[in-house]
């Protein structure tokens, strides 16, 4: 049995881990629709899925005929999937009150004088949400709502229609320009900070320090969790064409430099094989594009989705891509825990709860990647058994009483196995 004990302080570690599916690549090339029709057909084959858009015109909305919001949304037509669509900026602006709180307030130009008061009036004044919004941010933001499902078991698999490839990279880099703000932000409160130990009280600094501190290394954890191939896939969807294919060479290679490995590659729109010599040429000039992506992705797959004759909207039309990316529906049992899905493209699954009941027992099997047990507590509570890690608690209802002392648990290759007695 794991002991009870109290949690360590640390990195963050995930307490449950979702597999996660990311879609990135310039605009404009069918991130969306490749992402869609990807969730569609996940969540077709029975695993509970959730899609998630970063992108503020409401693309995936109107790709699933749903209307999305901030949180997760049932899509008609496909019992398993959910989907929601994040606003950064309006993240963002959750922050403000707590910084303008700490940093400004009435009474400072009484007890500084006009001069003073309007220096520090100057800096705070630059301090809006959209000025908050530096490069990167808003995909930090939204990597970090994502980890909050991801982390979240009520999913198998969660689908991520990333921004264009640039705003993925300038997340990564984010950690390093995040010292420069934080260093900002925290200069203007020292530069308020007597007027404000008086007037609200010294621990608002510490509170701020601490929260910028915070949101630090949560975007340092995401970071990690992207570069995790157990947990992570980075597909990069583009178009047979010029400027398409250079940038994707291009964002491959960067996002290498932060250890995110592209593990296939999506050729949108290839043109079908007609006998028409208009799309006989456009085909040739295609094919050249494709080889150079063959030459450079010589070790994954490039797989081609055609060019349809119509637009690509609604669960239907989604359905029939998924079935060029993903083959027939093949559906699992139950009681799978490890699943290979798809073909020609393939994703490995590894669902993160999965409940048997047996003769004896009630048994749970979760998936916890890079867990470690010194760090594990167990505790039973009015029919609900609570699983800690990293200051985290994962619930599982039970659903009638049980005495915690004799519930057994198990760790082995990321997998917990915990059983409770009937």
């Amino acid at each position: 049995m794991l002991p009870c004990r109290s949690f360590k302080e640390g990195d963050y570690t995930p307490i449950i881990m979702v597999r996660l599916l990311l879609f990135g690549g310039k605009g404009g090339v069918g991130k969306t629709t490749m992402a869609a029709a990807t969730a569609v057909w996940l969540a077709d084959s029975g695993l509970r899925t959730l899609l998630i858009s970063s992108d503020p015109a409401h693309s995936t909305s109107d790709s699933l005929e749903t209307a999305l919001g901030p949180e997760p949304t049932p899509v008609d037509g496909v019992p398993n999937l959910e989907g929601l669509e994040l606003d950064p900026e309006k993240s963002v602006e959750t922050l403000m009150p707590m910084l303008s709180g700490a940093i400004g307030g009435s009474g400072i130009g009484a007890l500084l004088g006009n001069e003073a008061a309007g220096e520090i009036s100057q800096q705070t004044d630059s301090l809006s949400a959209q000025d908050l919004m530096i490069p990167g941010m808003d995909e930090a933001l939204g990597f970090e709502t994502i980890l909050k499902h991801v982390e979240n078991p009520r999913h198998d698999v969660v689908v991520f229609d990333t921004a264009p490839t640039g705003h993925t990279l300038r997340f990564l880099g984010l950690p390093e320009i995040l010292d420069s703000w934080t260093d900002r932000i925290l200069r203007i409160m020292r530069m308020t900070g007597g007027i404000r130990m008086m007037l609200m009280g010294g621990s608002k600094e510490k509170e701020i320090r601490e929260e910028i501190q915070r949101f630090q290394r949560r975007v340092k954890h995401v970071r990690r969790i992207m570069a995790d191939d157990t947990v992570t896939t980075f597909s990069l969807v583009t178009i047979p064409e010029r400027m398409a294919v250079s940038e994707s060479i291009r964002a491959s290679a960067a996002l290498s430099e932060h250890e995110i490995l592209v593990d296939r590659v999506i050729v949108n729109r290839c043109t079908p094989n007609l006998d028409h010599p208009f799309l006989t040429s456009r085909r040739d000039i295609e094919q050249g594009y494709l080889d150079e992506l063959r030459d450079r992705f010589d070790d994954i797959g490039i797989h081609q989705i055609p060019l349809e004759s119509s637009d690509i909207h609604g669960i239907d039309h989604l359905r029939r891509v998924g079935s060029h990316m993903l083959g027939a529906i093949e559906p699992f049992e139950s009681t799978d825990v490890e699943l290979s899905v798809g073909n020609p493209m393939k994703y490995h699954i590894i669902r993160s709860e999965v409940r048997f009941e047996n003769e004896n027992d009630t048994e749970y099997q979760l998936h916890l990647p890079g867990a470690n047990k010194d760090e594990m507590t167990l505790r039973g509570e009015d029919g609900v058994l609570f699983i800690g890690l990293n200051n985290k608690e994962k619930k599982l209802n039970i659903g009638r009483q049980f005495d915690s002392n004799s519930v057994g648990a198990q760790l082995n290759d990321d997998i917990l196995t915990v059983r409770i007695p009937k």
